[in-house]
């Protein structure tokens, strides 16, 4: 028996970041960097005064018990936004959906005062537990959704490629959103005591300008940068 011995066959070169991302207009892709970025970012300078929120609408006894129903409500949004996504034409759709209901409930707070006025005011207390749910549904579900978004619009051959840099958001988010919040509450409004427990509410409310602005300009990112892609073409 006479042994053949064949050259292994080369395998196909990984594609090249930025061939990947000049395959769609530019822009496209640093809308959905930026879109990631402040998502996790306005999720982040929220959640990490939620504790003090949540002392200073009068419920520091249950501090626990909501940071623990929060945590449920971001593992959540991530299977539920999912799943959503999945059944939607366009995954950048449930971004729009995730901003917009941001937009919705963190103007209903600012208009309110609700966390300044929240302590004793069931209607208003209810409405900033629903703010702080939905942040954290949406800050999980934004996260889950990249990858299929990414694969929607470069193809999923090419995710190994950009995924890695589209994480860069998250990282920069991580040194900007519990900074901005801090620093907001640190030098705005004034710190008073709420039963028993020294708190900013107009700090607190102050970050919440900050953060409407931020995810309405997501908000117009997605409408306007991220456009719909035709998935046949990335089959």
């Amino acid at each position: 028996m006479q042994w053949v011995w064949h050259e292994p066959q080369k395998s196909e070169e990984s594609p090249k970041i930025m061939a990947v991302l000049k395959s769609r207009p530019l822009t496209n892709y640093i809308g959905i960097w930026l879109m990631f970025y402040i998502n996790i970012t306005c999720g982040l300078a929220l959640l990490s005064q939620e504790k003090m929120i949540v002392k200073c609408i009068g419920l520091a006894s249950f501090v626990g018990i909501i940071s623990t129903i929060s945590a449920i409500f971001n593992a959540g949004g991530r299977l539920g936004f999912s799943a959503w996504a999945d059944k939607l034409k366009d995954r950048n759709t449930i971004y729009k959906i995730i901003f917009a209901l941001s937009i919705v409930l963190t103007g209903l707070v600012i208009v309110t005062g609700g966390i300044e006025n929240g302590a004793g005011n069931v209607a208003l207390t209810i409405l900033v537990l629903l703010l702080i749910m939905a942040v954290n549904a949406g800050y999980g579900g934004g996260f889950s959704n990249v990858p299929t978004l990414l694969s929607d619009h470069y193809g999923m051959s090419n995710i190994s490629a950009i995924h890695g840099i589209t994480l860069s958001a998250w990282a920069f988010a991580g040194l900007t959103g519990n900074q901005l919040a801090t620093w907001i509450v640190n030098h705005f409004g004034e710190w008073k005591e709420v039963h028993g427990n020294m708190v900013n509410p107009s700090g607190y409310q102050t970050v919440l300008y900050a953060t409407i602005v931020l995810y309405i300009v997501a908000f117009v990112l997605s409408m306007v940068f991220v456009k719909p892609m035709n998935k046949k073409s990335n089959a």
